[in-house]
This record gives structure tokens, C-alpha cells and sequence, in this order.
């Protein structure tokens, strides 16, 4: 027994068709947000990215003062400093040096200087000199910042670690 009347559409959904729709946009819904929550390497390689600028700063600073600048860091943040006189001191005629937290930390942090881990690293005024590389690393993901041959810090691509110890540049 038809229950519409000739010529009249059909008012509404089924239950099949409501729990169709539902599924798929489930579905969306859970793609997008995989696809949008940053994960550990999303993580790492913003802050390489800013530290990378930041020590590009440094090395003009060094440069124009001719003095030598001590980049220090740990699980927490990090610093820059200056020799003055017998000691280092926090650099203060930059603001962008000022000591800083991690934005997406903490990380553990491997400075290395000619392939030996160091607890520091010297921004020298005199570019090029030395091999120096700053390791990154949350759980298994690791962002390796290198130095070049102009002294600027090159951030890599992250990788993923398997229980070893970061590796030696």
C-alpha cells in the first residue's frame, strides 16, 4: 500500500541512509584530524628551523663585534653568551639572543663540535672553521642541524632512531 500521495516527494530520511552519511563523514573526520595533529618531527623541525635562524643571528653578531659567542642547550631551552673580558656573560645587545624555552620541547640535545660531543658550541667571528652540528631528538625522531662551510646551521630532514645513540657527524 503506497502511502505518499501521486505527485508528493517523499518527506525525510531512513535510518540506513542516516547511518550512511554518519559513517562517512566518521570517516573525514578521522582523517583529518591524523592528517592535521603535528607529530614529534612536525615538532622538531620548527624549532631547528627557528634555532637555525636564531644562530645565522649570532654569527652576525660575532662577526660585527668580533667576538666569539658560546651557544649552550639543554632538554629545557638555551642560550647564547660572550666572552667579555675573562668570562662569558649572556649576550644583551641582542634581543633575539636572550636565553630561551623550546617551543615544542623538551627535546634532548647532542651539541656536537668536529665529531665529538661537546656541552657547548663557539659561534666564531671567522666562518667555516669548524664542523659543528646540533642533534635534536624527541622519542625515536631526530632533526640533525649541520654547519656548513659558510657557518650557516643547515636543518636536515627528520629521521627516525632506532635505540642508538645520536649519530656521530
Amino acid at each position: 500500500m503506497p502511502t505518499l500521495v501521486p505527485g508528493a516527494s517523499k518527506q525525510g530520511f531512513t535510518l540506513l541512509e542516516l547511518l550512511v552519511v554518519i559513517v562517512v563523514l566518521s570517516i573525514a573526520a578521522g582523517l583529518i584530524v591524523v592528517r592535521g595533529t603535528p607529530g614529534d618531527s612536525n615538532y622538531l623541525e620548527s624549532d631547528a628551523k627557528k634555532l637555525s635562524q636564531l644562530l645565522r643571528i649570532a654569527q652576525q653578531e660575532s662577526l660585527l663585534k668580533s667576538k666569539d659567542i658560546r651557544f649552550m642547550a639543554g632538554n629545557e631551552g638555551y642560550t647564547f653568551e660572550e666572552f667579555t673580558g675573562s668570562r662569558w656573560i649572556p649576550v644583551t645587545t641582542e634581543p633575539l639572543l636572550r636565553p630561551r624555552q623550546w617551543d615544542n620541547g623538551p627535546f634532548k640535545v647532542t651539541l656536537m663540535n668536529e665529531g665529538l660531543e661537546n656541552k657547548f658550541l663557539i659561534i666564531e667571528s671567522q666562518v667555516g672553521l669548524k664542523r659543528q652540528a646540533i642533534v635534536l631528538q624527541r622519542n625515536q625522531v631526530q632533526v640533525v642541524l649541520e654547519s656548513q662551510a659558510s657557518g650557516i646551521f643547515k636543518v636536515g630532514k627528520p629521521n627516525t632512531v632506532l635505540n642508538r645513540t645520536p649519530q656521530t657527524l
